[in-house]
């Protein structure tokens, strides 16, 4: 029998009031698995180190309590939600990104580097995670994207060797908000056909 798949939500910027976005998560037990929202808190001024660890400590956490855990990063979200996975491949299922901003952190506006530096470093950090991936470990991640964006280009978000998908919407807070209700049904099954860990 199978451990309870318990999937770990990790916010994006703009994240100090996440309750709409705790709310959809709620009706991922619809579709048969656990949630938790877990709010990085990125304009906060806690480094990034710390909140990766604090991360790397919820996944180590959850399999101890027994469940098989994946990760659902939206935005900035998506870059960290890669830097765990790649940290703790072996502990994880798999990962979707939505809206992700995973590639060209040098494309960073200012205004972002000055408010959330803890996501600059983040971001910064996903292209060695990445290196640390083989193909089987990228055969875990989907990552989905819009037709257009106004914040987060297609480039941004594609990664070799993953599941690149292109959702019919348009705009960055849209697409996040109608992929966490209507598109969760789809990437929830992508994850529990994923091989379970030991």
């Amino acid at each position: 029998m199978n451990k309870p798949l318990h999937l770990i939500y990790v916010t994006g910027l703009g994240d100090s009031n996440p309750r709409g976005q705790r709310l959809a998560i709620k009706t991922w037990r619809w579709w048969g698995v656990e949630s938790e929202l877990f709010q990085m808190n990125w304009a906060d001024g806690e480094a990034w180190p710390l909140k990766f660890d604090r991360l790397l400590k919820k996944v180590e956490a959850l399999k101890a309590a027994g469940k098989d855990v994946g990760l659902v990063g939206v935005s900035a979200g998506a870059g960290a939600a890669i830097n765990v996975f790649a940290a703790r491949k072996s502990q994880i299922i798999g990962c979707v990104l939505i809206a992700g901003k995973v590639n060209r952190p040098a494309s960073i506006g200012d205004n972002y580097r000055r408010k959330n530096p803890a996501f600059v470093s983040s971001a910064q950090d996903v292209q060695v995670a990445l290196s640390h991936l083989d193909n089987g470990d990228r055969d875990r991640i989907l990552s989905r994207y819009a037709v257009a964006d106004e914040l987060v280009s297609k480039a941004d978000s594609r990664i070799p060797g993953t599941h690149n998908r292109l959702v019919p919407s348009v705009g960055h807070f849209f697409t996040i908000a109608t992929q966490i209700t209507l598109g969760a049904p789809s990437f929830i099954h992508f994850l529990k056909r994923q091989p379970r860990l030991a």
